[in-house]
């Protein structure tokens, strides 16, 4: 959205899911081996609580990063993910701030929603 676009307001909201995200060619997710299975290995179990210490630590930096650039976000936990969003600060800015992080866009999603301001031409 442009910077001095007074006729919408921008709503981003990061969906941060803890037990998925998107899975690159040759990837395969650990909770496969664990779902719908009649004999579950202890390294599957295994696979599977290494992937969650690395994935819950990676959504924590995010947060971390986002809360520190911007002060105005609500914040919601689900069950399966944590639910950040804003009206005040421009997504653009947030995506810059993730990829200069070393985030990939795999890792979050980005909803951006855009509201028309009533009585504005």
């Amino acid at each position: 959205m442009h910077p001095d676009n007074e006729t919408c307001v921008q709503r981003a909201r990061f969906f941060f899911y803890f037990s998925e995200k998107t899975w690159e060619p040759g990837e395969k997710p650990p909770l496969e081996d664990i779902l719908k299975s009649k004999k579950i290995s202890p390294q599957a179990v295994r696979n599977l609580k290494d992937f969650l210490s690395i994935r819950l630590e990676r959504i924590a930096a995010m947060l971390e990063l986002l809360t520190e650039a911007h002060d105005d976000w609500a914040m919601t936990g689900k069950k399966e993910y944590i639910l950040l969003e804003t009206e005040t600060y421009d997504f653009n800015h947030a995506l810059k701030l993730l990829k200069d992080h070393g985030f990939k866009d795999t890792e979050f999603v980005l909803k951006v929603e855009y509201t028309r301001k009533w009585g504005v031409l």
